[in-house]
């Protein structure tokens, strides 16, 4: 029996060790550049995942943490509800999480993206963007190893001077921004802060609020009736900007996007005062930002991770169908999902309220069991499936997948376990033969019509192969030899 388990753990290596061999998988971070106070987008990608992707861990670091500040972390939307982050307090390194629950990162996909991570410049130089795998494991369950490349990040040069720069984004029509005032140096260090600062155009977005780093307290926030001016102050409680800091955010006004804009708003800081931890106080020369609005054309619901997959060839013949439904703004309308299953003899159709169909509005899943309700497709099968959002925006997508046809396969050689378990001839098992044994036991399917292969049998068919002895002694052996025959 141990022998067994040395020849499978063998063949598990040996798989594992040939598949990467023959694909060079790396993650990588883009590298790219921008202005004073504009922030980027850096996506993180694996350029292959031949046996596809079942979670993943790792984190991004900014090396020279003064030049660009980590403010937040997207995921493809079929990855949103299974992913997380956590961004360190200095905002120079995050932690990132994601497991694939809805199989959307396939066997044999390329150049995926894994995340998206959000970097604000808040001081003129360069750093490196440093990436860190903790975990990668695949759609098996195997833990693998991949090369990195790291990134690079440019920002544009800050002013000599000690200078207050509220930030320049973008914001989709109804969602929230957080624009940062940053302080790009300080000679004494920071005491306490004030700044008030006036939306141009009061039409295309209104103020909301204010967050503060870690380091703030006795924070004060004040709003304009119309949201069009904010003003903000807060002390240095922790005393953690020390003379000659660099690249410091002291805020982030959060301004929800009302109406599109060409052009955008100016962010007008109309006053500061920053005291220092020597009491000096005074207004710092000041850089206005820019907010952006802009309108998301209504996307139609897409379509992730189909099971069975795309010209996948199945050995059971009524297959769990599972699909995730999901919309980039609007909740899908359960009522409009429809299911079409096409095969050589028939036509099957289901919706979110059919037999055997279930749909999970938390997770946009939707299943259909045809083991449950007793239906069976055969050989070439075309999947079609269609849905609407509260928009009216109508997706489809469709794909084809294999299935046996006709009844369950012959055994090995047309015989029974029992037959060649219980023969009187020196009878042996080719490899073929044992290998088609050892899937059917695997998959827990019958050899012929009310025969399956329990455990202790198939065990004993193993052992016997891989001593390459008969499975039982011959007649005319038991002549010539006093030892019993063993019983299985």
């Amino acid at each position: 029996m141990r022998r067994v388990v040395v020849v499978l753990g063998v063949l598990i290596s040996a798989s594992l060790f040939s598949s990467l061999l023959g694909y060079a998988q790396t993650v990588s971070i883009r590298s790219d550049q921008l202005s004073l106070g504009a922030a980027v987008w850096l996506p993180v990608m694996i350029n292959a995942a031949p046996n596809g992707l079942h979670h993943y861990a790792f984190s991004v670091t900014v090396d020279a943490p003064e030049i660009a500040h980590i403010e937040d972390v997207r995921f493809p939307e079929p990855l949103r509800d299974f992913a997380s982050f956590q961004i360190a307090p200095d905002g120079n390194t995050v932690q990132i999480s994601v497991r694939d629950e809805n199989d959307v990162i396939v066997a044999g996909a390329q150049q995926t993206l894994l995340a998206e991570v959000k970097l604000r410049g808040t001081f003129g130089g360069r750093t490196g963007v440093t990436l860190a795998m903790r975990e990668i494991v695949n759609d098996r369950l195997n833990p693998f190893n991949v090369a990195v490349s790291n990134g690079q990040l440019t920002v544009a040069a800050a002013p000599s001077a000690p200078t207050l720069v509220v930030g320049v984004d973008g914001v989709l029509v109804g969602d929230t921004v957080r624009v940062p005032i940053i302080l790009t140096s300080t000679v004494g260090g920071v005491q306490s802060y004030r700044a008030r600062v006036r939306l141009e155009r009061r039409d295309v977005a209104t103020f909301v609020g204010a967050d503060f780093p870690f380091f703030a307290d006795q924070k004060e926030v004040s709003i304009t009736p119309d949201g069009d001016e904010i003003t903000i102050s807060a002390r240095d409680g922790a005393n953690a900007v020390q003379a000659g800091a660099k690249g410091i955010i002291l805020a982030w006004l959060v301004l929800r996007g009302d109406l599109p804009t060409m052009d955008g708003s100016p962010l007008r800081l109309l006053s500061n005062n920053i005291t220092e931890d020597n009491n000096n106080s005074g207004p710092l020369p000041s850089k206005d930002g820019l907010l952006t609005v802009i309108r998301l054309e209504n996307l139609p619901p897409e379509f992730f991770g189909p099971q069975p997959r795309h010209q996948e060839t199945l050995g059971d013949r009524s297959p769990l169908i599972q699909i995730t439904i999901s919309d980039d703004k609007n909740e899908v309308l359960s009522e409009t999902i429809q299911l079409t299953l096409q095969d050589e003899i028939q036509t099957l159709q289901f919706g979110w309220q059919s037999p055997g169909a279930s749909w999970d509005q938390t997770t946009h899943l939707f299943s259909v069991n045809l083991k449950a309700i007793g239906v069976q497709l055969s050989g070439d099968v075309q999947a079609r499936i269609r849905a609407r959002d509260r928009q009216g925006a109508e997706g489809r997508f469709q794909w084809r997948f294999t299935v046996p046809r006709g009844e369950t396969p012959p055994p090995p050689s047309g015989k029974t376990v029992e037959e060649l378990l219980d023969t009187d001839r020196d009878n042996r098992l080719s490899d073929l033969e044992i290998l088609r044994a050892l899937d059917f036991w695997i998959k827990g399917t019958e050899l012929a019509a009310g025969l399956k292969i329990d455990d202790l049998k198939m065990l004993a068919l193993i052992d016997r192969w891989i001593k390459n002895a008969p499975l039982r002694p011959s007649a005319s052996a038991l002549l010539f030899s006093p030892a019993l025959p063993v019983p299985y």
